[in-house]
């Protein structure tokens, strides 16, 4: 039977103490008083033959009738054969984990785990920027389990609504993998992520801007010509990249380790793309891109990579700095685009220099072409007409500058 009150309880507190006092409510139940005057409920019982103390909480943030509810529902308990205390402990454990296993801490860790390890450095040095400038800011501090996937969906469509749309998607997928993981780990209890990307708006296709005409060509390299030495990485990038037919990202991350000065020759692993075979290839390497280089070496010479950038996340120049600088310089977009170099190549080259169109095509790093045999040729075979070609171009490169002066 109950021998508490109210009154009673608030009677004792008035009164100074030297030391601590227990009052007895029954069946386990009491409020022990503190000498500073505070006071906690206090539940003694037995459990498999120990003796256990289960703190119910402070008095009068939980009143008398209060904590004899919870004090009956752990009796009930008891006499279920579960322990309250090691049940309230697993719950506070729980709500700790769950707050220390937010959206960022997690992706980190997946980023070191899994991404950094199962991609090539260029993929996720692109995805990991997306998650630190739009991702984290708006999820990184909830905990993952808390997160919906409207929560997601309007991250991304953040992204999205820059023009961005294809990283969107990209960096919408990547979510969805990252909480694939931490399902078969148990900490998520499903992909909420699964299949959002394609509800994301498509990227509009089109044709890479370029020009096809050579005198309107030599008006695009005589503008980056006179750009500034202010920033000698990201000219020396503009200059070289009409002259070595590559992608635009393959250039920018062009590693010093992959050029022979002697031999002029620059070899990499090209992009996998649905042309392409993802194997090395070699670029000859001109006269006036050879001279480019070599006033580049003081400045990223002991660096990794040609086009070193230390405010980029990947290591070397971003596209979007080139991009700026070629339209600061007078390129307008309705001129070329970075990737439109490949194709003013393509067209030239086929129609003014009368190039051997399989000598293009594989310095354009394309499938190698196939003979009328059904053979493919080997890029080997190839060297030396590739080499002149290249000193080719870029003298008439020049050539086209200097009709302009």
């Amino acid at each position: 039977m109950n021998k508490l009150t109210e009154i009673q309880i608030k009677n004792t507190l008035k009164k100074s103490r030297e030391k601590k006092e227990t009052l007895i409510d029954g069946k386990g139940l009491e409020l022990v008083i503190l000498t500073a005057g505070g006071c906690y409920w206090r539940h003694r019982y037995i459990f498999d033959g120990k003796r256990c103390e289960f703190n119910l909480g402070t008095y009068p943030t939980l009143t008398l009738k209060k904590v004899r509810e919870q004090h009956l529902l752990n009796r009930i308990d008891i006499d279920r054969g579960v322990n309250p205390k090691i049940v309230k402990n697993e719950l506070i454990r729980k709500r700790k984990e769950k707050q220390t296993q937010t959206f960022q801490s997690l992706a980190e860790r997946y980023f070191e785990e899994k991404l950094k390890k199962d991609t090539v450095e260029a993929t996720w040095k692109k995805i990991i920027p997306y998650f630190k400038n739009d991702i984290f800011p708006t999820l990184g501090k909830k905990p993952i389990s808390e997160i919906t996937a409207v929560d997601i969906y309007e991250a991304c469509m953040v992204i999205s609504n820059r023009g961005a749309k294809d990283s969107a998607k990209r960096v919408m997928r990547k979510i969805s993998d990252i909480y694939l993981w931490t399902t078969l780990l148990q900490i998520t209890a499903s992909n909420i992520a699964y299949g959002l990307a394609k509800q994301l708006p498509n990227e509009v296709k089109s044709n890479f801007k370029a020009v096809t005409k050579p005198e309107e060509f030599g008006e695009i390299l005589k503008k980056i010509d006179g750009i500034s030495n202010s920033n000698p990485q990201a000219k020396a990038c503009l200059e070289i990249l009409p002259l070595v037919f590559c992608r635009q990202g393959e250039l920018r991350s062009m590693k010093w380790s992959d050029i022979d000065l002697v031999k002029s020759e620059w070899t990499y692993v090209i992009s996998k793309t649905e042309k392409t075979n993802n194997k090395p290839h070699l670029v000859p390497l001109s006269k006036q891109v050879i001279k480019i280089l070599e006033t580049l070496k003081p400045y990223t010479g002991t660096a990794t990579y040609v086009f070193a950038s230390e405010g980029s996340v990947s290591g070397f120049i971003s596209d979007t700095s080139l991009f700026n600088i070629m339209r600061a310089s007078g390129i307008t977009k309705e001129q070329t685009s970075l990737h439109g170099f490949r194709a003013t190549v393509r067209t030239i080259a086929d129609e003014v220099l009368d190039v051997n169109p399989d000598v293009l095509e594989i310095q354009l790093s394309h499938k190698n072409p196939k003979d009328m045999h059904g053979g493919a040729y080997t890029r080997s075979e190839f060297i030396q007409q590739r080499k002149d070609f290249m000193q080719k171009w870029s003298d008439y490169c020049d050539e086209l500058k200097n009709r302009l002066i």
